[in-house]
């Protein structure tokens, strides 16, 4: 098993503390700001200004990467403007688009367009490039079914494992600062990859703390 740290704290405050080119590559997911707190028990999914903290939290972890960011975004009723915001802003950072298309998107909108993608925001200092041939920019996965009741917003493992296995090697070290339950880190451990994680929520940090270890355990 690869180096594993987990960190229980604000992870514009954590990051601050990490030394620039520190991390090989980063994949994690910010918060929807959703604003109606439908996705987690424990937080408040309401952000004044989501455009500036997301551009701060990018801004970090440019400085601490070395190769590349995979920034896993959704844009909804009250994010849309702030994520398109985002792309224009960091435009000569983006490397890359990744679509990550839901076969069973829910809840489906009646008249109005279901939203059945989510972006993988791809940012670096160097073009990507896969570990294997004829790697497409988009990818296709069914919805989660069964969510955990206090945590309804846990990556997909297979989408966490597709980028882990496609785009690092072992021994690569991979940060998730919103790391939520530990999907990330998961999929690090089963590939041999040094793993940090910072989650904001104490109850979600315990969790993901267990999990991975279970997890290094099989």
């Amino acid at each position: 098993m690869g180096m594993i740290q987990l960190f229980n704290g604000d992870c514009l405050e954590v990051m601050k503390e990490l030394s620039d080119n520190s991390v090989d590559y980063v994949l994690t997911s910010p918060p929807y700001n959703r604003k109606r707190n439908d996705k987690y028990k424990l937080y408040n999914d309401q952000i004044a200004d989501y455009f500036t903290f997301n551009k701060e939290v990018i801004k970090q972890l440019l400085r601490i990467s070395k190769k590349h960011i995979f920034y896993n975004i959704q844009t909804n009723f009250y994010n849309r403007d702030t994520v398109y915001k985002l792309i224009g802003y960091f435009n000569k950072d983006i490397k890359e688009i990744i679509i990550w298309q839901k076969s069973n998107p829910m809840p489906a909108s009646g008249n109005s367009i279901t939203n059945a993608f989510e972006y993988f925001i791809v940012l670096g200092k160097e073009s990507l490039k896969s570990n294997t041939t004829y790697t497409k920019n988009i990818i296709t996965s069914s919805v989660n079914s069964k969510m955990p009741k206090n945590h309804k917003a846990v990556m997909k493992q297979e989408i966490a494992d597709y980028f882990i296995e496609t785009f690092t090697k072992e021994k690569d070290i991979i940060l998730d600062p919103f790391m939520g339950l530990g999907t990330t880190g998961i999929s690090c451990i089963s590939m041999n990859r040094d793993f940090i994680g910072i989650e904001l929520i104490k109850e979600y940090y315990e969790i993901s703390g267990h999990r991975i270890q279970e997890a290094s355990k099989s």
